[in-house]
């Protein structure tokens, strides 16, 4: 049998053994930083398809209750503010809110909108067409405050009816009726688009956001699907009753 003292060295030489010296530590530092370096990436990756699909999903389940809503009043649909399209498709809405009070309505939010404000948070996240053209050629068209008829879409899967909203400083933040501020909330100008007509720079009062999703917004078309887009593709025609 060995004396104690023996059993004492063996066991110090096996913990010196065991114990990670200096450089080994800084070395497994080093790989979990390149490691988390390659992660990160991806995940954010992950992070902003999710975003998509459910933003994708919401503009879908609008476009539900848009079709039901212009079933309901003769083929009408909501373009402009004078009844607001998130207070017109409210009684279609599967979840949240009750007849005028939004604000728990998820559908109408897009998840990547990056809320900065904890105090007011904005609740409603899209754009409404509310742009009518005197012809087909019309390059700049006017606002349309009243609904109008559905059908006066000649191609509604060609025809944007919601987009993704910039969330530029001088955007009103909806937090529900009781705000003094509930119009800008549709597209009617050119200068509301991500860039004009043949340009590159940015608008700058642009209602379309540019990138809310990678290089571009989700819309939702009249024929009730949704879809990503570039910013740059985001142009006059896909807005117009009667393309040229």
């Amino acid at each position: 049998m060995k004396p104690p003292s023996a059993t004492r060295a063996v066991a110090s030489r096996v913990l010196r053994r065991r114990a990670f010296t200096l450089i080994e530590l800084l070395v497994v530092v080093a790989i979990i930083a390149i490691l988390a370096g390659m992660l990160l990436p991806a995940l954010a990756k992950a992070k902003a398809a999710s975003h998509r699909a459910r933003c994708l999903s919401n503009l879908h389940n609008v476009g539900l209750a848009m079709l039901m809503y212009s079933e309901d009043t003769g083929g009408y649909i909501p373009r402009g503010n004078y009844t607001p399209w998130f207070l017109a498709y409210m009684p279609y809405m599967p979840e949240g809110g009750t007849k005028k009070d939004f604000r728990n309505v998820r559908i109408y939010f897009c998840p990547a909108y990056p809320n900065k404000d904890a105090k007011k948070t904005q609740v409603i996240t899209y754009v409404v067409n509310a742009w009518t053209f005197s012809s087909p050629t019309d390059p700049t068209g006017s606002e349309l405050t009243v609904p109008s008829k559905l059908d006066r879409f000649v191609r509604p899967s060609d025809s944007a009816h919601l987009a993704d909203n910039e969330n530029g400083s001088w955007r009103p933040i909806v937090t529900g009726l009781q705000d003094p501020t509930l119009d800008l909330n549709d597209v009617w100008s050119p200068s509301h688009l991500p860039f004009p007509p043949n340009g590159k720079r940015l608008n700058g009062e642009r209602r379309v956001a540019a990138k809310r999703h990678s290089n571009g917004s989700d819309l939702l078309f009249l024929d009730g699907h949704s879809e990503g887009m570039r910013a740059e593709k985001i142009v006059v025609d896909l807005w117009r009753e009667v393309k040229p």
